[in-house]
């Protein structure tokens, strides 16, 4: 299989790639500030990727506290490796 990119997505990707490199480093030293609000996640990623990606369990959300309506935070590293991942596909689908 053969998977043709132009120069300009190739580059988009190796740059997304370093910042998740990041983002996972900053995960595994201070994991507390790794989370984002579902407000901030739905703004990021589109409120229905991130609700298709809890549903096929790519992700998963952590509550705030016991009760059942407490806000429920997302890692943002796990929502850029699923991202970034779903770019990839793309590319080598079309």
């Amino acid at each position: 299989m053969t998977v043709t990119m132009e120069l300009y997505e190739l580059k988009t990707l190796c740059s997304d790639m370093a910042a998740l490199g990041v983002a996972t480093y900053q995960k595994d030293a201070a994991p507390a500030t790794d989370l984002i609000s579902q407000r901030e996640a739905y703004r990021q990623f589109q409120e229905v990727r991130v609700k298709r990606w809890v549903e096929s369990g790519l992700i998963t959300p952590q509550r705030n506290g016991a009760a059942l309506n407490a806000k429920r935070y997302y890692s943002r590293a796990e929502l850029m490796a699923i991202n970034n991942a779903e770019r990839l596909n793309t590319i080598i689908h079309r």
